[in-house]
């Protein structure tokens, strides 16, 4: 199963292209006792995958009704969301602009480096002035107003966003190859879960936060679905963020390694790896029914994996 690359970015192609993307079954003993599957969005494109590309799709579509012709968005060092703007918008024409969070540093990360490499304008700012991104006026106060850009929030967390995984559970309703019971996602903000949950319906959805900030993602996830006028509110699991936002423990790695070397997958550290670690332990817990079907979702950003000398 090779990675394909995009060839165009509209949402009936990207709706076809999702129908094609497999469902592998997870074997090898390392989810006794249930069934358990994983939807492989890694391989929707190698540079703008999983998640990353259903948030930017109706995001891009609106950029381009609006006639503007610059993404401008924010997010970390090692941000997949900066990264795969970068590379989408080198690929399908537009002009993008990341506003990164913290001084400019000396090296840039290899995200970074990449961003750069696809034509992507960084623009960098204090950890201070980062954190009121969420205002109304977050652009002026950078004097950013006036480029001719459609402002994606970071992580992709608005209404298109949460259109595109509205999609992808459309999809996965359509092309699953067995009936689940559950499906799982790694979480960093609530508009992925919410989003999916407005697609998949009555299926039940349950989140992996990957920071410490399960209460907040609860409340952002009411907000989104309250919105989308979905009834259907999805479960949000705690404590298995591992210490924070891209924080390691030892016996995380070793289960990523494992899962690894057991399944061929390739696990990015700081979400889907907590994923399927959290599952691990919902089953050593006894708290899943005995055969239930299980579905991860790879939401791709493998590039992140450099960060953490992970190849």
């Amino acid at each position: 199963m090779l990675p394909r690359y995009l060839t165009r970015f509209d949402p009936d192609y990207i709706r076809g292209v999702a129908r094609q993307i497999p469902y592998q079954r997870l074997q090898g003993g390392l989810f006794p006792g249930i069934e358990v599957w994983m939807r492989r969005d890694d391989l929707l494109d190698p540079l703008v995958s999983g998640n990353k590309a259903y948030k930017l799709l109706y995001n891009i579509q609106r950029m381009r009704d609006q006639g503007l012709d610059t993404i401008i968005t924010c997010g970390g060092a090692w941000s997949n969301h900066i990264h795969a703007t970068a590379a989408a918008g080198q690929r399908f024409g537009f002009k993008t602009l990341g506003i990164i969070r913290g001084h400019r540093p000396a090296r840039f990360s290899a995200t970074l480096r990449d961003a750069e490499r696809f034509g992507m304008e960084l623009y960098f700012v204090s950890r201070a002035h980062y954190k009121k991104r969420a205002a109304g006026d977050f652009l002026a106060s950078l004097d950013l107003q006036t480029r001719r850009g459609h402002f994606i929030p970071e992580g992709g967390a608005n209404m298109e966003g949460l259109m595109g995984l509205r999609m992808l559970g459309e999809v996965i309703n359509e092309s699953s190859p067995v009936d689940f019971d559950q499906v799982w996602l790694a979480c960093g903000t609530g508009v992925s879960l919410a989003g999916l949950q407005a697609g998949l319906g009555t299926a039940k959805v349950v989140g992996i936060p990957v920071l410490k900030a399960e209460s907040g993602i609860r409340k952002e996830v009411s907000t989104w679905l309250a919105d989308a006028r979905c009834r259907r509110t999805p479960e949000v699991l705690n404590g298995y963020h591992c210490g924070g936002y891209a924080r390691q423990t030892v016996e995380l790695t070793d289960f990523q390694q494992h899962f690894e070397r057991v399944t061929r997958i390739p696990l990015e550290p700081v979400y889907t790896a907590k994923l399927a670690y959290a599952l691990s332990k919902e089953i050593d817990a006894g708290n899943l029914a005995p055969h239930c079907r299980i579905l991860l979702l790879h939401t791709g950003g493998l590039q992140g994996r450099r960060g953490l000398c992970l190849g």
